[in-house]
């Protein structure tokens, strides 16, 4: 069996004053990459659902599912949206409801199964998708630097071969258009 060694690496962290300070160090690399994703993933999330809140009365969650919704073309059923967006069953099945409710999205019975319902997005559900695509990408631009492109796609690959790793069975990621 191999054995592990952990070199301790800093990581850095804006404090609440605006200055950077350092957090306990990291015992690797994939340490950091895991502390930084997690960090990362809970401020976006943050932010999204402040974003949608305010400018489209929705919550993260009900945009996600929209968006995936209004990114596949045909229909989709329940479990493909929960599986693209990594939630479980039910909470996509209370998105779909309060989308239903608001008249943003229509659950039909699948031809191919009687055991499943096909998602499709009303009109009013898509023109909210690009209402919120458009507020998400002049909140990107107001807040985040821009970034290298190599390096982008530098840490698409390092996060998409550890997904590949963490779950082979996950659903390959789309590539970039």
């Amino acid at each position: 069996m191999q054995r592990l060694h952990f070199k301790l690496l800093p990581v850095k962290r804006a404090s609440t004053l605006g200055t950077m300070d350092t957090a306990p160090p990291m015992p690797d690399d994939l340490a950091t990459l895991w502390y930084l994703t997690r960090r990362v993933a809970g401020l976006m999330d943050r932010a999204g659902e402040a974003l949608f809140q305010r400018e489209l009365g929705i919550s993260l969650a009900q945009f996600l599912v929209l968006s995936v919704v209004d990114a596949r073309p045909g229909p989709m059923n329940q479990q493909q949206v929960a599986d693209r967006l990594g939630l479980t069953k039910g909470t996509v099945s209370r998105q779909i409801d309060n989308a239903v409710s608001a008249g943003l999205m229509e659950v039909q019975p699948s031809p191919h199964s009687r055991r499943e319902n096909t998602l499709t997005l009303t009109t009013a559900g898509t023109e909210l998708v690009r209402r919120g695509d458009t507020a998400f990408h002049q909140a990107r631009a107001a807040v985040l630097p821009p970034a290298d492109p190599h390096d982008m796609h530098a840490a698409l690959r390092v996060l998409a071969a550890v997904n590949d790793a963490l779950d082979p069975t996950a659903p390959d990621v789309p590539p970039r258009q």
